[in-house]
């Protein structure tokens, strides 16, 4: 992880399936922070024509939207999920064959747009917020990176409010690396019970202790 002593911060957010990820996000950004989203950069991704032959050829014509646009074919983005994280005999490889895709293209932009969003006079927090950020390499970009801990039951709740299975949320979370080896990965631990003002309580409490440091260490 990058130490830096100067700001911004580069947040990195890790933690389950469901866990409040993106509610942390938030937050964060009511206190001031920038946002890079991989997974909006990747949305855009799949719209850009490289990758959707390249898409095409691993996947055959399954993967589009039956509608299409006036500019071409459209990936879609639930049938694409549905055949990588899918019953099959050996999702990790499409898994894999999707990331070869995707994933150097995205961390272009992201790249891109973290070293405009660091030129930003007075900006404190970035928040880098990519899915699989220990497994994508993110790490390196990070200056904290804080683990969300939330009950499975809680976490399940939360999938299931989203429209997912149960076996939607386990495929999803199998894919994964696993809760301990992401909190050994944490500068910072923040417990969410699924009560807004606890969390935003435990987020400001951080927020300070980093400044703080920071003001020690100047």
């Amino acid at each position: 992880m990058n130490q830096q002593s100067e700001y911004p911060i580069v947040i990195g957010i890790i933690g389950g399936v469901a866990s409040g990820k993106s509610t942390l996000t938030e937050l964060l950004q009511k206190r001031g922070a920038k946002v890079i989203l991989a997974d909006a950069i990747g949305h855009d991704v799949l719209k850009e024509p490289v990758a959707i032959q390249q898409l095409r050829e691993l996947f055959g014509d399954g993967i589009f939207s039956d509608a299409g646009s006036a500019k071409g074919p459209t990936i879609d983005r639930r049938k694409l999920a549905a055949l990588v994280f899918g019953n099959t005999d050996d999702p990790s490889s499409r898994r894999r064959q999707l990331e070869a895709v995707v994933h150097p293209r995205i961390r272009e932009i992201a790249k891109l747009q973290l070293q405009s969003l660091r030129l930003e006079p007075g900006l404190k927090y970035i928040v880098l917020d990519a899915p699989l950020l220990i497994e994508g390499g993110w790490l390196t970009y990070c200056t904290k990176v804080v683990f969300v801990e939330t009950s499975e039951e809680l976490r399940q709740a939360w999938a299931a409010s989203r429209g997912w299975s149960t076996n939607d949320w386990q495929q999803r979370e199998s894919a994964q690396l696993s809760l301990e080896i992401k909190r050994s990965y944490a500068t910072d631990i923040l417990i969410n019970r699924g009560d807004l003002a606890s969390l935003e309580e435990a987020v400001d409490k951080m927020l300070d202790r980093w400044t703080e440091t920071r003001r020690i260490g100047s």
